[in-house]
């Protein structure tokens, strides 16, 4: 079995942040600084060589609750020019981020966000990370439109989703924060449609989405052009993809594409970049011209932007770590490599009962289940005391238990985190510490409980 040695890279640094009250109004933001210029200044080039900019999904969701000021400000620390955000409208006329017409999944409440007023709303809390029936409670209230324009003023663009049809309540908020050059009005209206509300003010920026239905729309719109094309599609025949359609866009446009799950951009994804960005995200910006990428991991595409070795991602220099791949068990079958209680539902490793499967670009073991086991071997080049985790996902809070056995007499167990998502929010977990001496040692993973959990890796870190 093959590991791989890897190392880590620092962070983005900070910025300053708006200070916010999560049951008030905003108070004053940070004036517009030459960092925003030089944002601004990125997304008007439409150039072969232009910046790569990123877009963060729901904010930096991973650190704090989707939608929320804490992912927001987290999203622009990690290195987003441009934070997506939902706007929905209440039952009194008020603007607030949400995601679903209800606000169920993310909160303590029930209700569609249109039957709610804005004191009701307030009253709520979000849950942590992307929501669930089970997902922990946080302090976090459900920010306003204008308290989320405050907080991103002279620091990023946002992404307006879920808005178009009310983007003139949209932008009369961000005339009254002096924010209307920060957001990016997005949809596929007509062109008729879209070009009328454009020219309402010319600081209004527009993105067009196009899909298999209207790429043709490319290159129609009259007078001022949409700054950027969201280009959406599940196969690489489609003709929204083809390199005429891109070549046309990049004439007074960007290239935008969606890197967050399968289908938006065929089988590139954040998952699949993290493994290979050939699989990627090297792809959409070298095949597909790409000038635009929206992620659910901004901190990981900010550090491959700069030049960083994905294999080195999350991890210590030299031999000082060590992944185990989940699909990597030992050889020998049933009873001898692992103990597998269902048939294998995919292909990515047919031979044997595991379900190796492609979740969302990850290659990961799911379809777990209580009584199973896996074995693994780890190729320690360097003595001495190791962190053990376990990247995984999960969407409930009784995920599962699971037992490491170190084949000495030594045991670690623990129980599964809810990363509130088990397609998506794959996310590191420390699992164990102990004193391991350089050769090859073999080990057991017994699943004890088991809910629903996707298996990634492990990873050995030395301290």
């Amino acid at each position: 079995m093959a590991t791989l040695p890897l190392c880590r890279s620092a962070a983005a640094g900070a910025l300053a942040l708006a200070v916010l009250s999560p049951a008030g109004p905003a108070l004053a933001a940070p004036a517009q600084t030459p960092s925003f210029d030089r944002i601004q200044q990125s997304l008007l080039d439409h150039s072969p060589n232009a910046p790569l900019m990123i877009a963060a999904h729901r904010g930096q969701w991973r650190d704090a609750p989707e939608n929320s000021l804490a992912a927001i400000d987290g999203a622009i620390r990690d290195g987003a020019e441009i934070v997506e955000i939902d706007v929905q409208r209440t039952a009194d006329g008020h603007l607030v981020l949400m995601h679903d017409e209800t606000v169920d999944r993310t909160t303590d409440g029930t209700g569609k966000v249109s039957d709610l007023t804005l004191a009701q709303i307030r009253e709520l809390r979000l849950k942590e990370h992307m929501g669930g029936e089970e997902a922990e409670l946080t302090d976090a209230g459900v920010p306003t439109f204008e308290e989320a324009m405050l907080a991103v003023r002279g620091r990023a663009l946002v992404n307006l989703d879920k808005g178009w049809a009310i983007r003139d309540d949209m932008y009369r908020v961000l005339e009254d924060t002096g924010t209307v050059d920060h957001a990016l009005f997005k949809g596929s209206p007509t062109v008729q449609e879209a070009a009328d509300f454009m020219a309402t003010d010319p600081e209004i920026l527009y993105m067009h989405i196009i899909n298999d239905d209207n790429a043709d729309v490319v290159g129609t719109f009259p007078g001022r052009q949409p700054v950027a094309y969201e280009v959406v599609f599940d196969e690489l025949t489609d003709p929204q993809i083809q390199p005429g359609v891109l070549d046309a866009i990049q004439q007074d446009s960007r290239v935008w594409i969606n890197t967050m799950w399968n289908g938006l951009a065929a089988t590139y994804t954040d998952e699949a970049s993290r493994r290979d960005p050939q699989l990627g995200w090297e792809a959409v910006v070298d095949t597909h011209d790409a000038t635009m990428i929206q992620t659910d991991s901004v901190a990981a595409l900010d550090y491959w932007r700069d030049g960083g070795d994905m294999r080195y991602w999350e991890a210590q220099r030299g031999n000082r770590t060590v992944r185990v791949q989940a699909e990597d068990y030992a050889p020998g079958g049933e009873g001898v490599g692992y103990h597998d209680l269902d048939p294998n539902t995919c292909d990515l490793k047919p031979e044997g009962d595991v379900d190796v499967c492609d979740v969302e670009g990850a290659v990961a073991v799911t379809s777990i289940e209580a009584g199973e086991w896996l074995k693994y071997t780890v190729d320690i080049k360097k003595p001495g005391r190791y962190d053990v985790s376990a990247r995984l996902a999960s969407d409930g809070a009784d995920a599962g238990r699971v037992t490491l056995d170190w084949g000495d007499g030594e045991e670690s167990a623990f129980d599964v985190v809810n990363t509130t998502d088990d397609e998506r929010a794959f996310a590191t977990q420390q699992v164990a510490t102990r004193d391991f001496e350089r050769g090859t040692h073999e080990f057991v993973v017994h699943i004890d409980e088991a809910e629903t959990f996707n298996l990634d890796l492990l990873q050995f870190d030395l301290r």
